[in-house]
């Protein structure tokens, strides 16, 4: 907690990018370089706070969750041990991003966590129940592992222009980035002992269930990719004639081999990656993430 209270102890300077431009979709967009300095990085600290409700979104809706389900499905002692921590690492995490959060926008997150990201509650529900269970569903420790190993990736990408950003921002996501070099190993031990576990045909279930959430949510800007644009133009009243544009330009990032590239790839999600090689259930994800083929393949 001591990391959260030093983040967030004095004011964000708001003439400063708050994450690096290519970790933001519309960066990669044809319309993005003709915007004004002041336009991208407005949207840029938009942006930046919606990628910390993803990261609050993901631990505090699954990773406890799939955490404690774990827990209780009885792993050898060493890794019950590593998933205490864990545990109380992404507790940590949750105090930290929410408090970043409120300082950037206090009057959108004094009340609630969520200004983007929004799940209906149904569909969260089911979400809560099937996390709770990662022995049948243990495609949610995939996903964690997809998502840590990219956290990486921004960590390291922020750390490496570290001098262009608010200072908040970079303590914030550097004390993450500590963490989840642990949690990806924690990660990698945590499937070594449940996937072998794993009957056949449940395996090849929830590789179906992977594709698919992966590609709802994970893979191209949908619905709260817009929703960051809609508060844009809000702040920005003067960029409400081009809101079609880029709506459109948006949607039309599923077919930009960049912006795919930005996401996952090789250099960013290795170990991901490489464990996809090795599962032939996994064969098929290049059909959502169009930086992955398999090991071998022309």
């Amino acid at each position: 907690m001591s990391g959260a209270a030093r983040a967030t102890a004095t004011p964000l300077d708001d003439t400063r990018w708050f994450l690096p431009e290519s970790l933001s979709p519309l960066a990669y967009t044809r319309i993005y370089a003709g915007l004004a300095l002041e336009h991208r990085r407005r949207y840029n600290q938009l942006h930046a706070t919606y990628v910390n409700e993803q990261i609050l979104f993901f631990e505090q809706t699954l990773a406890e969750n799939v955490l404690g389900g774990l827990r209780r499905a009885g792993p050898p002692a060493a890794l019950d041990a590593s998933l205490a921590r864990f545990i109380d690492d992404e507790r940590a995490h949750i105090a930290m991003f929410r408090e970043l959060n409120r300082c950037c926008a206090p009057a959108a997150y004094a009340t609630r966590d969520y200004r983007f990201v929004a799940l209906p509650g149904p569909a969260a529900r089911v979400l809560a129940a099937a996390s709770r269970r990662p022995a049948r569903f243990p495609f949610f420790v995939w996903l964690m592992l997809l998502m840590e190993e990219r956290a990486l990736h921004y960590g390291r990408e922020i750390v490496q222009r570290r001098g262009e950003l608010e200072p908040a921002f970079v303590e914030t996501h550097v004390r993450h980035l500590r963490d989840e070099v642990h949690h990806v190993r924690w990660d990698e031990e945590i499937l070594d002992w449940l996937w072998p576990r794993t009957s056949r045909p449940l395996r090849w279930a929830n590789a179906v269930l992977f594709r698919w959430l992966v590609g709802e949510f994970f893979s191209v800007p949908r619905r709260a990719a817009v929703r960051v644009v809609d508060a844009w133009i809000a702040a920005c009243p003067e960029l409400t004639p081009r809101r079609e544009v880029f709506h459109r330009e948006l949607r039309e990032l599923r077919q930009r081999t960049d912006f795919h590239a930005s996401l996952y790839s090789r250099t960013i999600v290795p170990r991901t990656f490489a464990r996809f090689d090795g599962a032939r259930e996994f064969a098929f994800m290049c059909r959502v993430l169009p930086g992955y083929r398999p090991a071998g393949a022309r």
